[in-house]
């Protein structure tokens, strides 16, 4: 039997206007789709979201967002609307969470992009979990059994790229370069979440008198990027490769306090207004994090959490420390997670549970009805310490952990929201719009 393993440049996938989440292939049909002792995955794509090629990746090839190395899926003869793919699990399946797989819907030009993940499904039979994702608006499916198929239906994606509209984008960096030779490097979205470097603009460069480096890529309106950067030695080749550290993203001086570019979501977002971006890093109030001689602080941070499903240990985690988590100390004469930090001031940091960005901390913005996550450009050292260095927090009345719950009505409304089910999709009322469970308007 043929393992679906490589990536192929076919045509857009074609969906009958008849097709039906209703007439479900049977165990015996999807026997003849993969082999005895791999995971087999089904799922129905209604008409209008099936646009472009789809694929799996999970945790059998390291969440791999390069379309190479997915699996690929292919239609279920004779049931218009659903689609099949099969991969070999891993020798050691985390403990926990088991196989783990999820379908990405890829763009125009056959691009991964992780805002077209799933969204919304609903469990038909097997032993796929649908739970509530890390992040806003997608799900994870978790603990894939294979012993038999399984099925589900696809209810929506994060974002939906049938209904994405594209644009030619450029964007330029004109690089101050400091601490070494500083190459732009861009990743988001419209590459998957891969570095990827930027070309270097000689007649460009010569004209602004600095480094001058581009990129041109087709992307739709709304993608999130950021701008990071490598060092190139002596050599001219890049000895420093780009990380998620803050010492290689752009800040921004703001109040006197320089920080992290900040957009929604934590990332800059692609916009029709702004297809031709020029970052210019020999403006007064723009550097490269790379630049920040500043020296590094000792703090004490003390944070009061919401009690309700509190995890047993709660970590500090930024920028300061690799993104690696450290732990906090509870004090129980005080109620408070104590931690004692070195990190620069204009470093931004944020809560999770011990290991587990499943549990991260969101407060609740009562003037926007709204609960987001912290942590992300908002909390930085240096504007919330004391003349102590010290940082003390209290989330107890206004904030909660989020958790991953099994089903997709886990959705938590505030005294202006209400739920509203319409054949048999979950929706959203309020002030007077609907939403889905993504929260994009629908009506």
């Amino acid at each position: 039997m043929k393992k679906f393993y490589a990536f192929f440049a076919a045509a857009l996938m074609s969906v009958s206007a008849f097709a039906s989440a209703d007439v479900v292939p049977s165990d015996a049909v999807l026997a003849d789709y993969y082999d005895q002792g791999n995971v087999c995955v089904c799922f129905f794509v209604p008409a209008n979201m099936a646009c472009n090629n789809i694929v799996l990746t999970g945790s059998f090839n390291g969440w791999s967002a390069n379309p190479v190395e997915c699996v690929a899926v292919e239609a279920v003869e004779g049931y218009d609307g659903w689609y099949v793919g099969s991969f070999e699990p891993e020798a050691e399946p985390d403990a926990t969470k088991g196989i783990q797989a999820k379908p990405i819907m890829l763009d125009v030009d056959g691009n991964f992009n992780w805002e077209y993940q799933v969204g919304a499904a609903t469990k038909i039979r097997g032993g796929v979990e649908v739970v509530q994702g890390a992040y806003a608006g997608e799900i994870d499916m978790i603990n894939y059994g294979a012993d038999a198929p399984n099925v589900f239906t696809v209810d929506a994606w994060k974002q939906n790229p049938c209904t994405a509209i594209y644009h030619n984008y450029k964007i330029t960096v004109i690089s101050d370069g400091c601490g070494g030779y500083v190459v732009p490097f861009i990743v988001g979205g419209m590459n998957g979440w891969a570095f990827q470097q930027m070309q270097l603009d000689m007649e460009a460069s010569i004209a602004n008198e600095a480094p001058t480096y581009y990129i041109t890529f087709k992307a739709a309106e709304g993608t999130p990027y950021q701008i990071v950067s490598g060092l190139m030695g002596e050599t001219g080749e890049i000895e420093t490769e780009p990380s998620w550290s803050d010492d290689a993203y752009m800040q921004k001086l703001v109040d006197d306090v320089w920080g992290r570019i900040p957009g929604e979501d934590g990332d800059n977002q692609l916009t029709h207004e702004n297809a031709e971006i020029v970052w210019d890093l020999r403006a007064e109030d723009l550097r490269w994090a790379r630049c920040d001689d500043s020296p590094l602080v000792t703090y004490t941070v003390a944070a009061k959490m919401p009690a309700e499903n509190c995890p047993e240990a709660v970590e500090i985690i930024g920028g300061f420390d690799g993104w690696e988590g450290t732990a906090m100390t509870f004090n129980a004469s005080t109620g408070y997670f104590e931690a004692t930090v070195e990190a620069k001031a204009a470093q931004f940091f944020k809560f999770r549970g011990a290991g587990s960005w499943d549990q991260e901390l969101e407060v609740y913005d009562a003037e926007e009805d709204t609960w987001a996550k912290i942590g992300d450009n908002q909390l930085v050292f240096g504007q919330l310490a004391d003349d102590q260095n010290a940082v003390v927090l209290d989330f107890s009345t206004n904030g909660r952990w989020t958790v991953k719950e099994e089903g997709i009505e886990n959705v938590v409304l505030t005294e202006k929201a209400q739920k509203v089910v319409v054949d048999g999709v979950l929706y959203i009322i309020r002030d007077n719009k609907m939403y889905n469970v993504q929260g994009t308007q629908v009506r």
